[in-house]
């Protein structure tokens, strides 16, 4: 987890920050710019996204959303900065922001599966379950094997009383990651707590929406 961003929301896994300078070098587009701004260039755009990786690591935010407007500069299209610029803004309570730039990435790419959960997130905080619903299938069609995506569908699904299938995504969450819980059933076989410090029960959501 980056130093400095709330562990509701998923950053990109560390080991994918070697690839993604080549990455951001492959993803610029050809042509030149229109409105005055500055022309796509791979290397200043790549040095950008990395400084920025780095500041935003040591909980330096400022500078990390500096490097990473610099990046989108030369790369209107970088999926990696309007991401990380996103994570930032959440972790400043701009949902709003978050909400936008997710939404710019999943224009880009509609199958970036961290901004897909992290939307979802977002979107069932606001009570728009139904879209949750969507973003969290396109999530686990993006990553089939994330537990916490099955997880929250599942859950979802039951809230929208789909039973059955949200009863078959939280078990597909369970045996893929026997350390998470079952909600229902925790709060069924469970000794109620001395206080609400000591209670062992898991919390209905495997990621945390924001107040």
């Amino acid at each position: 987890m980056r130093k400095g961003l709330p562990n509701r929301f998923r950053p990109m896994a560390a080991g994918r920050y070697a690839a993604l300078t080549m990455c951001a070098v492959l993803a610029l587009t050809a042509c030149g710019s229109s409105d005055g701004t500055a022309k796509p260039d791979p290397k200043k755009a790549a040095n950008a996204l990395a400084a920025g990786l780095d500041a935003q690591s040591k909980g330096n935010l400022d500078e990390a959303v500096t490097q990473y407007n610099e990046a989108l500069k030369y790369d209107k299209k970088n999926k990696y900065a309007l991401y990380d610029l996103a994570l930032i803004d959440a972790a400043r309570s701009n949902y709003g922001e978050a909400e936008n730039k997710y939404r710019v990435v999943l224009a880009i790419d509609p199958a970036y599966e961290p901004a897909l959960f992290n939307l979802a997130i977002l979107v069932k905080a606001k009570g728009n379950n139904t879209e949750a619903i969507s973003l969290y299938k396109r999530a686990i069609a993006a990553a089939p094997k994330d537990a916490s995506a099955h997880l929250n569908l599942g859950l979802l699904l039951r809230a929208n009383g789909q039973t059955a299938q949200g009863n078959a995504e939280v078990k597909k969450a369970i045996t893929l990651n026997p350390k998470l819980k079952d909600p229902a059933v925790s709060a069924s076989t469970s000794t109620p707590p001395k206080s609400p410090e000591t209670s062992d029960s898991a919390s209905p959501d495997a990621s945390p929406t924001p107040s």
